[in-house]
């Protein structure tokens, strides 16, 4: 049976101007894109941020934080709790623990009141809100909720058939998000960024309304044109949709192409793990099921936590992580913790190489882990 396909503009509109295509899918590719796009092959393999293609500078994104410590116009605002963190530097000097040069720390314990989750909110360092670090893979998480925010508005899931350009196979949308998250492969981090469109991505999605002021991604972490995204087939069941070409036409939106900090990227994770806990409107609008793999891969993931957890609250955890290292620059990790007796924790932290990189980190983690507990 032929399946119907759809047009959609870059801003994601309601298609126009229905069109059939006879055929399979591959077919439909060919005659569709040859004549739009050139060749785009980018094999998937499993990769980390030691082989990002350019060197990295510091760099802001051009927004306010104001948006962030004042609320935004619409939800999630980050609560009064948060605004009041407490600062646990002193807490760790008096435990005879001297912070890594230039690191940031961010934790909470995460605890269910009368009226639903209650977080008690810490920092050191450079804490939750400072931006002076490369953010490397554990922004990936957020290039993975902006394809799937995407493919929704198109009224897809995760399990929708993609290809990008001609000679890209066919291939799920999760498992291109699942490579990103569980296995840190750059080539589909950079996949999950052309599926969402750079323009799109930073200015529908990563925005203050969505709680997310500061996060800003740009820059590819293996080699491919962010600012073009190749036409692309979308199917699932009996729909497809085309999408043509979209160029970006925003500048980026920091100068160091990727911009965040602890706090926006640990809502990436704590909004996907504890969706079923939190209030609707700070939940992502994406399918169950999408949910639930991101969450598993999440799970599936080889954090710098992991012996830091074991060694302060025991080895009956789990631990839904997006570490990040960057060679040269910083060694960082994003988690939400679930110990036994029903302990949670929010943690991430970032240590630059310079001050001892992922083995300090798994120290900090230690010391900072012992305070919250």
């Amino acid at each position: 049976m032929r399946g119907t396909v759809t047009r959609s503009g870059t801003r994601g509109r309601a298609p126009h101007n229905p069109r059939r295509f006879p055929g399979f899918l591959r077919a439909h590719v060919l005659l569709i894109l040859i004549p739009l796009v050139a060749a785009s092959g980018a094999l998937l393999l499993r990769s980390d941020d030691r082989r990002r293609a350019s060197a990295w500078t510091p760099g802001r994104r051009k927004t306010s934080l104001g948006a962030l410590t004042n609320g935004a116009p619409g939800p999630p605002r980050p609560s009064q709790a948060f605004r009041k963190r407490e600062s646990i530097d002193r807490r760790l000097a008096d435990a005879g623990y001297d912070l890594p040069p230039h690191s940031l720390v961010y934790g909470a314990r995460v605890e269910m009141g009368p009226d639903g989750l209650t977080y008690r909110h810490f920092e050191a360092g450079g804490g939750a809100l400072g931006n002076d670090f490369w953010p490397a893979s554990s922004i990936k998480v957020l290039a993975a909720l902006g394809a799937l925010d995407f493919a929704r508005s198109l009224g897809y899931t995760g399990d929708a058939m993609v290809v990008l350009g001609v000679e890209e196979e066919a291939r799920t949308l999760k498992s291109i998000y699942e490579e990103a998250v569980r296995d840190s492969s750059n080539e589909a981090y950079d996949l999950l960024v052309q599926v969402a469109g750079r323009d799109r991505l930073n200015n529908r999605f990563l925005t203050p309304a969505n709680g997310f002021p500061v996060t800003s991604i740009s820059r590819s972490y293996a080699g491919a044109d962010l600012e073009e995204s190749p036409a692309m087939i979308l199917e699932q069941g009996d729909r497809r949709t085309y999408v043509p070409k979209r160029t970006a036409t925003l500048d980026p939106e920091c100068d160091a192409g990727n911009c965040s900090n602890l706090f926006e990227m640990t809502e990436s994770v704590r909004r996907v793990v504890l969706n079923d806990e939190i209030p609707p409107g700070e939940r992502f609008d994406i399918d169950r099921g999408d949910l639930a793999a991101l969450t598993q891969a999440l799970l599936d993931a080889k954090g710098f936590f992991l012996d830091a957890v074991n060694e302060t609250l025991g080895p009956d955890v789990r631990v839904y992580a997006k570490p990040g290292d960057a060679e040269d620059r910083d060694c960082l990790d994003v988690a939400l913790i679930e110990a036994d007796g029903g302990r949670r924790y929010l943690l991430s932290a970032s240590v630059p190489h310079s001050a001892g990189g992922c083995d300090a980190l798994a120290e900090l983690a230690t010391q900072v882990l012992r305070t919250l507990a």
